[in-house]
């Protein structure tokens, strides 16, 4: 007779996450039983040689998300095997820092940071000092829609471009602003003269805690949410 697994269980269906679980198990006619947590991707990650029925502590991260799944093979000396998975729910420890919120938990709680934000021809520059990065928002309908770039303006570079005049009523942008769109390829010439001299605030920053397609979510400097898409497809002001 082929292989069998009579039940796979854990012992709560909802967990938070930093908490232990018991996974318990029973099989019949196999030789050989495998546990093994699978990766927020649906592949195989970390596994355990196991009793042909049993159980198993495991202990949940403090920053596992969404949920947490297993799976158990049996498999018997002919190399006849079965399957059987696990999901347990997991709790959402934190809240989103902006209302009508996302259906789904955030990664973290809200990252606060110092930041600055300026306004240009055809679309924004947001910068968060705690990432030490700058968003770039485009708004000419192009690919990629929005992209980050690492801030590299340290204190003591130039601040500017002298030979660089804007139009009247336009604006170089200086520091690190200034260095992204005069050395970053394409910046220049998708965002225009900036309109506006950069204005600092404190701002706020969360993203969801998917596998892969994450969104993410900035303070804008009006009090309103900068809502960029996943794979910097677009983006979008949200609220009031």
């Amino acid at each position: 007779p082929p292989p069998l697994i009579h039940f796979f269980q854990a012992n709560v269906a909802v967990a938070d996450p930093g908490d232990t679980l018991e996974l318990s198990w029973a099989t019949s006619n196999a030789t050989r039983v495998t546990l093994y947590r699978l990766m927020p991707s649906g592949q195989l990650g970390n596994f355990w040689d196991v009793e042909l029925s049993g159980a198993f502590i495991y202990t949940t991260a403090a920053t596992d998300r969404n949920h947490v799944d297993f799976a158990l093979f049996a498999s018997d000396a002919s190399g006849a095997w079965v399957q059987a998975t696990v999901t347990v729910q997991l709790t959402c420890p934190d809240s989103w820092f902006f209302t009508p919120a996302p259906n789904e938990c955030p990664w973290a709680a809200p990252l606060a940071s110092a930041g600055a934000e300026q306004s240009f021809e055809r679309g924004f520059m947001v910068w968060v000092q705690a990432q030490d990065q700058i968003y770039v928002l485009f708004e000419d309908g192009l690919s990629p829609g929005w992209k980050i770039v690492q801030d590299n303006w340290d204190e003591g570079d130039p601040v500017d471009d002298p030979t660089l005049l804007p139009p009247a009523g336009f604006y170089q942008p200086v520091r690190g602003f200034g260095l992204v769109w005069r050395e970053e390829v394409g910046v220049r010439d998708r965002l225009g003269w900036a309109t506006a001299a950069e204005a600092g605030f404190n701002t706020l920053y969360q993203s969801t805690a998917r596998f892969k397609y994450n969104e993410f979510y900035l303070l804008a400097l009006d009090g309103r949410v900068w809502h960029l898409f996943p794979e910097m497809s677009r983006w979008e002001k949200v609220g009031q």
